[in-house]
C-alpha cells in the first residue's frame, strides 16, 4: 500500500516504530502551510499560520476518533505530559502515581518531577500481562491521583487495555494520561467513546510527520478543572487582548498551548496524515497484522520475545538472536533498516510494507536464530 509515495533509506523499511517513513510530499505540505505564506502573506501571515494549525488538529482528529477543538499542539510528548501534571488540582489524600516500567524513560523522567510536589510514583511490573485490566488494579486505589497507562509498549509491543483502565479510572477518580505515540497511525484509537483524561502522541512515529508535530488530547469536563502552569499569551481565552495584567484561561485543551506554536512541523506532518486517512487507520493496521502474522509464523517461537498473539499485540516485534552484530551486518547487507533493544532485532510494519519486504526480512534472520 502507498509504497511508492514514500522516501526510504535502505529497500526494506521497518523502522516505524521510531521514525515513520518521510512522505514524498512532506516538503510541498511545508511549503504551503509555513514557507509560502511567509513569503507573501505578509501582515496577514499569522491568520495563514494559525489555519495550518488548524488543518493538522482537523486531519488529527479522525485518526484519533476525537473532536479537533480538543487537540492542542504541543513540541513533543514530554513537554506535554509536563504540563498536565503541574496542571491538575491538589488533592491531599491522593498523593500517588502509576505507571509501568515498561513505559518509554521519558515519561518517567516527566513524571518523576512530581515527587517535589510530595507524590510517590508506583511502577507497575512490566511484561505481557500489562494487556490484563486486572494487572492495572493498583491505578485505581482511593490514594492515586493520576495513572497513565500507554497504549501500545515499544519494546513488549504489547497492547493495553485503555478503554477499560480509562473506564475504570473515571469510576474511581482517578486521573488517567493515555501515551498514544506507538500507536496513532498504526492502530485504531478511539478517544471519544474511550473518555480518558488526557492522551499524548507525535506525529513522529506512525504518522509519518517527523519531529516536533506532537499533541495533547484533553476531556472538556477535566480540563476546566485544570490550571496549566507553563502558559503563554495563546494559553490565554483572548490572546490578542495584550491586557498584561489580565489571565483567564483559554476554554478545554487550549489552555495547555503556551507560547507562540512551531508552524513548520505542523504543515509537514498533514503529508502523513493524509496518506493514512486515503486508507483509514483499521484498514492500515488490518494490512500491519497479516504482515506480522507471516513474519511470527516463519521464525521459532522462542526467537520472539515481544507480543505474539493476535488482538494484544501492537506492530512491532523484538527478535533474539545468537549474535547481534553479525545478525545486524547481515541486515544491513540485505538493506534492511532496524534498530535495537535489549541485545535483540526490532522491527516494525507499516502501511508501506509488504509481504517482500517480509520474506527479505525471514531470509536474512534465519541464518541468525
Amino acid at each position: 500500500m502507498e509504497r511508492e509515495k514514500f522516501y526510504f533509506p535502505g529497500r526494506h523499511y521497518f523502522l516505524s516504530h521510531s521514525v515513520g517513513a518521510q512522505p514524498k510530499t512532506h516538503d510541498s505540505a511545508v511549503a504551503e502551510g509555513y514557507t509560502d505564506p511567509w513569503r507573501s502573506a505578509g501582515a496577514d501571515v499569522w491568520g495563514a499560520w494559525f489555519q495550518t494549525l488548524d488543518q493538522f488538529r482537523g486531519g488529527l482528529a479522525p485518526l484519533v476518533g476525537a473532536d479537533a477543538e480538543d487537540i492542542c499542539v504541543q513540541t513533543n510528548v514530554s513537554s506535554a505530559i509536563s504540563k498536565i501534571l503541574f496542571s491538575l488540582p491538589e488533592r491531599t489524600r491522593r498523593r500517588k502515581i502509576v505507571l509501568t516500567e515498561d513505559d518509554f524513560p521519558t515519561v518517567g523522567f516527566a513524571l518523576g518531577q512530581a515527587r517535589r510536589m510530595g507524590y510517590e510514583l508506583i511502577f507497575l511490573p512490566g511484561g505481557k500481562q500489562l494487556a490484563d485490566p486486572d494487572a492495572w488494579a493498583p491505578a485505581f486505589d482511593d490514594d492515586v491521583q493520576l495513572v497513565l497507562a500507554t497504549h501500545i509498549y515499544s519494546n513488549s509491543s504489547v497492547m493495553a487495555p485503555v478503554a477499560e483502565i480509562s473506564r475504570r479510572a473515571r469510576e474511581r477518580g482517578v486521573f488517567c494520561i493515555l501515551d498514544i505515540a506507538q500507536a496513532v497511525g498504526g492502530a485504531p484509537i478511539h478517544l471519544k467513546d474511550w473518555a480518558p483524561d488526557f492522551a499524548v502522541g507525535t506525529s513522529l512515529k506512525y504518522l509519518c510527520g517527523g519531529p516536533g508535530a506532537a499533541f495533547l488530547w484533553a476531556a472538556r469536563d477535566t480540563a476546566v478543572r485544570c490550571a496549566p502552569l507553563d502558559v503563554g499569551w495563546f494559553s490565554h481565552e483572548a490572546p490578542f487582548e495584550l491586557d498584561i495584567r489580565r489571565f483567564d484561561y483559554a476554554p478545554g485543551a487550549a489552555r495547555y498551548l503556551g507560547g507562540t506554536p512551531s508552524i513548520a512541523p505542523f504543515a509537514g506532518a498533514q503529508a502523513g496524515q493524509q496518506l493514512l486517512a486515503a486508507h483509514g487507520v483499521k484498514k492500515i493496521y488490518a494490512h500491519n497484522q497479516a504482515l506480522l502474522s507471516r513474519l511470527l509464523g516463519a521464525l521459532p517461537g522462542d526467537a520472539v520475545i515481544s507480543a505474539t498473539r493476535e488482538g494484544p499485540r501492537g506492530n512491532a516485534a523484538l527478535i533474539k538472536v545468537q549474535d547481534y552484530d553479525k545478525a545486524a551486518a547481515a541486515l544491513s547487507k540485505a538493506g534492511i533498516i532496524h534498530d535495537t533493544r535489549l541485545n535483540a532485532v526490532r522491527v516494525s510494519i507499516h502501511l508501506y510494507n509488504d509481504e517482500a519486504d517480509i520474506d527479505a526480512l525471514i531470509k536474512a534472520l534465519t541464518p541468525h536464530l
